[in-house]
């Protein structure tokens, strides 16, 4: 999500307004089909040097000084980057048409010298692109894509129609600190299994921690690959053709803005849909501004965000580990959909069990 709608109310302003934008074709019964039997793809690992390509699936900048502060935040990992042709197309709150942001990101998969491919930021849109990617292109070229917020929809989508390992980790207008980087190098830069990731910093010493406290809500273990991202983008993919499939699996959630009776709204929808029930075990990152809002309040009265999330996930009985540090935040770890990863909710930690590039 842009940095500007971080101390907006909801994301309902991104619904405002009409928009002259072609709605994708339908797919077809064999395209509709969830690709979960598809094999498990690593993209090749990124090192100094690299070229990676620089796309704006989603929402475009709103200051034009944006897209170079993106760029600048890739190249502190040592990347060469070359921008896609379209990124600074406007269209209201799109980073140009449909076609346009699916053509970028097309044609990074098929330029043979870039060898990743990272995203200017979130927003919205990523979820109209998605019938027009070239996923068989994909498949033959493999490359590391980075991104969150709504770009939880591009790394969902692909992982599920291709089986390639995505990347939930800062987009480069988010910015991110040492803690990040060191996640995104040790997910993407090394071949070695990750190990345990999204730990909170170790507070100072002599001092009682408040805001990285790890919380159990279930405990207990579980193992199986990794599956999620943004709440709002994970539920908005339910009865698509890119609908999470959660079987077996540790499902990983966030979101920012959204008061607790729509994080309510949301998980009850997943649990609706069998989605709860499905996974091996639940860990959640940072809701941030998830509480009701001083300035019109929805509701008089209110139910805290914690206990929302008791209410939801505890009757499961599945593990369920609450405020990993990953989402938004500027401390993102990185975390690889797709990849073997242990969730111990007793022992509150999540480990990455292998490595998720080649």
């Amino acid at each position: 999500m842009h940095p500007l709608f971080h101390s907006l109310p909801s994301r309902r302003r991104f619904l405002q307004g009409g928009i002259a934008t072609t709605l994708p074709l339908a797919f077809s019964a064999k395209q509709a089909a969830i690709a979960q039997s598809q094999p498990i793809l690593k993209p090749p690992i990124l090192r100094p040097g690299d070229t990676v390509g620089m796309v704006a699936p989603a929402s475009n900048a709103y200051e034009p000084d944006e897209i170079q502060i993106a760029k600048e935040t890739m190249e502190l990992y040592g990347f060469k980057v070359v921008l896609g042709r379209n990124i600074n197309a406007q269209n209201g709150y799109l980073a140009g048409s449909d076609a346009q942001r699916a053509a970028d990101l097309n044609e990074m998969f098929r330029r043979p010298e870039v060898r990743g491919i990272v995203t200017f930021s979130g927003g919205y849109g990523c979820s109209r692109i998605l019938s027009l990617l070239d996923y068989e292109q994909m498949q033959r070229s493999p490359k590391v894509v980075v991104g969150h917020s709504d770009i939880t929809a591009l790394l969902i989508g692909i992982y599920q129609k291709t089986g390639m390992i995505t990347f939930h980790g800062s987009s480069g207008l988010t910015g991110v600190g040492d803690y990040a980087m060191e996640h995104f190098r040790r997910a993407i830069m090394t071949a070695q299994p990750i190990g345990a990731i999204a730990q909170p910093p170790k507070p100072s010493e002599g001092t009682v921690e408040r805001n990285n406290r790890l919380i159990t809500i279930v405990p207990g273990r579980a193992t199986g690959p990794l599956i999620g991202g943004n709440l709002t983008l994970v539920t908005n993919l339910i009865g698509t053709p890119f609908e999470p499939d959660t079987r077996g699996k540790i499902l990983f959630l966030e979101d920012i803005g959204e008061e607790p009776y729509r994080i309510d709204r949301m998980l009850t929808q997943l649990w609706l849909a069998g989605k709860l029930q499905d996974a091996a075990g639940i860990a959640l990152g940072r809701f941030v501004d998830c509480y009701p809002k001083e300035f019109r309040p929805s509701f008089f009265q209110t139910i805290s965000l914690e206990n929302v999330l008791r209410d939801r996930l505890e009757p499961l009985g599945k593990p369920t580990l609450y405020n990993l540090m990953f989402g938004h935040v500027r401390e993102n770890a990185v975390l690889p959909i797709g990849a073997i990863a242990t969730l111990d909710a007793t022992a509150k930690t999540l480990t990455v069990n292998e490595n998720a590039v080649k």
